[in-house]
């Protein structure tokens, strides 16, 4: 994972022979994170770390990898289904990736987001403002506060990638750590066959002891310009782009804007989490004039960053992909689920 941006930067690295020696690295402090990793886990374990209660009930969203699998969007559902059954949740987020916080800020109107380091300070707050859930924000890793539902993500598509954990990898935890979930959801399933889902499905069932497994896919709702002004899903068919983002899978943003037949002329990718700057509006502007591109699509994660530059040799050009999960399989469980939260808590 690292080896792909340090190799550039390494004297030999684009040959192929120190990256060899860097992964040989890479691997060995993976195994080193990784008794960390589990150091932490036999604190919770055995009582040596406390882990604290919050005033109201938690449900956690979270991942045992490295981003990608669509936390953001898969909090605004659990948020927005919270609300259609009467009550009024709030987000936690820890505030890493400020661009996401943002987007959940804009995108949840009617729903307080709660940023910082201490969760469950955040979770009091929330009470004391008279919130009765609170939505944990990629919160699998964050064992300190007691949750009335973990929910795990699973990306379909590159399940737990590597294996390895990082920095050689993308896994944050073993993949033994999936048996703390309550529920398992799986993203990304879109263009795979029923017979390949039903295989992944079975095999995360396994991994998650034997929880429930539901199914979910991203569905391109509609685009937006910067304006704030919306257009259908169709806006880009046939239509030549160019595709600008920073985010952990770039390749299944194109995917999706493949299949509304959009024709991508050029891709401007950066790293997950990029803090864009003027030379990057710049560059982008001047190759898309230069190929006489004038649609540029990106991210809504992507243009909240973007807001505090000079946008306006782009302005008229940005359209922004909202995309919503959808739960195509098992959407009864995950509502029984966040029932059960509120049936054991007697909130």
């Amino acid at each position: 994972m690292l080896l792909t941006y340090l190799a550039p930067l390494i004297p030999g690295g684009r040959n192929g022979k120190m990256p060899v020696f860097m992964e040989r690295i890479l691997v060995l402090l993976s195994f080193v994170y990784a008794a960390g990793v589990k150091l932490v886990w036999l604190g919770y374990d055995s009582g040596i770390r406390k882990v604290h209660a919050a005033p109201i009930p938690v449900i956690s969203v979270g991942n045992i990898t490295l981003g990608g699998t669509g936390k953001t969007p898969m909090v605004m559902l659990i948020a927005g289904l919270l609300t259609s059954f009467g009550k009024k949740p709030a987000v936690l987020t820890r505030g890493y990736g400020r661009d996401e916080c943002r987007m959940l800020k804009d995108e949840l109107a009617e729903v307080p987001v709660y940023t910082g380091q201490d969760r469950l300070k955040s979770a009091f707050m929330a009470f004391s403002d008279g919130r009765d859930v609170a939505v944990l924000d990629d919160g699998f890793q964050h064992r300190r506060i007691r949750r009335d539902l973990n929910i795990l993500l699973v990306d379909a598509r590159n399940i737990f990638g590597s294996g390895r954990m990082v920095p050689a990898g993308n896994l944050r935890e073993p993949v033994s750590a999936a048996s703390r979930a309550d529920l398992a959801v799986l993203t990304k399933t879109d263009g795979l066959s029923s017979e390949r889902i039903e295989e992944v499905r079975r095999y995360v069932s396994r991994i998650c002891s034997g929880k429930p497994v539901a199914v979910s896919r991203h569905e391109p709702v509609s685009f937006k310009d910067a304006e704030g002004a919306f257009y259908d899903i169709d806006a880009v068919k046939g239509r030549e782009i160019a595709v600008v983002c920073g985010i952990a899978d770039p390749y299944y943003f194109e995917h999706i804007l493949i299949s509304l037949k959009a024709d991508i002329k050029k891709s401007f990718f950066y790293r997950d989490h990029h803090k864009y700057r003027q030379t990057d509006i710049d560059r982008i502007s001047e190759e898309c004039a230069a190929m006489g591109i004038c649609t540029i699509v990106t991210t809504a994660k992507d243009l909240v960053k973007m807001k505090d530059l000079d946008m306006s040799s782009i302005d008229d050009k940005i359209l922004v992909l909202n995309v919503k999960i959808r739960i195509t399989e098992g959407k009864e469980t995950l509502i029984a689920g966040l029932n059960s939260v509120f049936e054991r808590t007697g909130s």
